[in-house]
């Protein structure tokens, strides 16, 4: 009589081959984390959006609430914040710190986010920095750029930016702000 079968030895050997197999390749198809980050990203990118858009509609209806220099209105809530072309000024600390509610960040002055009591760091930029990633046509205004805990924003792209183009709070053109995010290097 012929048995066609398999000994438990060579199943043992196909169970364990198929084990290193999952060990080895399910952490490159599988990285939660960081699609966790990059959904996180999204969102932020999208509130604000959603914020400074909001400002904007708030400033059209209540320009009483702009100070005579327009370059600070006040919120509901009694915070002033700055102001330019009529849209959110480009600083985290004097605008966007109260219009949108991000848990875990904060603002550096480092290129790099290492510090452990942050999920999230925010870095003042410039216009050089927005110029010499594409925008060649930007204005003199200011901007900002949120990016996680250990990245560097100067040699990781892994960041969402915003970018008020406007040199002052009454432009002769008003230049939309610029928000986007690179998700590259994430």
């Amino acid at each position: 009589m012929n048995n066609k079968g398999f000994t438990l030895i060579e199943l043992i050997v196909v169970v364990v081959l198929l084990a290193i197999l999952a060990i080895t390749a399910a952490p490159k198809f599988i990285n939660l984390q960081d699609d966790a980050n990059d959904a996180v990203m999204l969102a932020m990118k999208g509130a604000l959006k959603s914020a400074e858009t909001l400002i904007a509609l708030k400033i059209r209806l209540n320009p009483e609430d702009l100070n005579a220099n327009q370059n600070r209105f006040t919120l509901d809530g009694g915070q002033n914040i700055r102001v330019r072309g009529k849209l959110a000024d480009g600083r985290w600390n004097n605008t966007f710190v109260y219009l949108v509610d991000f848990a875990d960040i904060g603002q550096v002055s480092s290129n790099n986010c290492t510090d452990e009591s942050l999920k999230w760091c925010v870095r003042q930029r410039g216009q050089n920095w927005f110029i010499s990633r594409g925008f060649a046509t930007i204005g003199t205004g200011r901007g900002f750029v949120i990016f996680p805990l250990g990245k560097n924003v100067n040699q990781d792209s892994c960041y969402i930016y915003y970018m008020n183009q406007n040199d002052t709070a009454i432009p002769a053109i008003a230049q939309p702000s610029i928000i986007g995010i690179d998700l590259s290097d994430c």
